[in-house]
């Protein structure tokens, strides 16, 4: 092998380093926002409700597939969990937490009672939206709302609040970074639509 040839697949793998590194910044989780209202799951009824029945167990986080619930970091709840969407979304389809409550804090609905329920809201920031910041075309969280709850107009997300269900589908899915453009709060009380 010559010098250029060793210098140049020096510079080759370098590049396709920075390339590798910068694909995987993208793909990272998204960061933790701070929320006024917690997020439990649906089949708790809200936060008040969860809170008087939940004994702090810690089953349904074990059990949960999307990593969605995990112990709250706030010491006025601990040892409630609460959700998260940094490493998944709460699929309607899904009830496993429900499955392994023993004391009944989450109740167990059907995909159609969660897909009209709604846990919480979500709320859109402009300075963090990729296609409204950096007019870059981007259709995540229109694409992967389960209730259609997000139109894009002119090519930002609209939200209908009436539609959604807080599942942090466009949460976790939306590619902004640190921190998701979209998020969800939670709701006090969970209302049936």
């Amino acid at each position: 092998m010559t010098r250029r040839g060793f210098l140049g697949g020096g510079v080759a793998m370098a590049a396709a380093q920075v390339l590798a590194n910068g694909a995987d910044a993208s793909l990272s989780n998204p960061g933790i926002p701070k929320r006024s209202m917690p997020i439990v799951p649906a089949g708790a009824g809200g936060f008040s409700a969860f809170r008087s029945k939940c004994i702090g167990c810690q089953l349904c986080v074990k059990a949960c597939p999307e990593k969605v619930l995990r112990l709250t970091d706030r010491l006025e709840r601990f040892p409630l969990p609460e959700m998260g969407f940094e490493h998944g979304y709460c699929r309607p389809a899904c009830t496993r937490c429900a499955e392994v409550c023993p004391s009944g804090a989450i109740v167990k609905l059907s995909e159609e009672e969660k897909l009209h329920t709604p846990i919480g809201r979500a709320a859109w920031r402009r300075e963090r939206c990729i296609a409204a910041k950096d007019k870059i075309r981007c259709t995540a969280c229109e694409r992967h709302c389960p209730t259609k709850a997000i139109t894009l107009v002119d090519g930002v997300p609209v939200l209908d609040s009436a539609k959604c269900i807080g599942c942090g589908a466009c949460e976790h899915l939306c590619p902004a970074r640190p921190f998701s453009a979209i998020y969800v709060e939670g709701h006090e009380r969970h209302k049936v639509n």
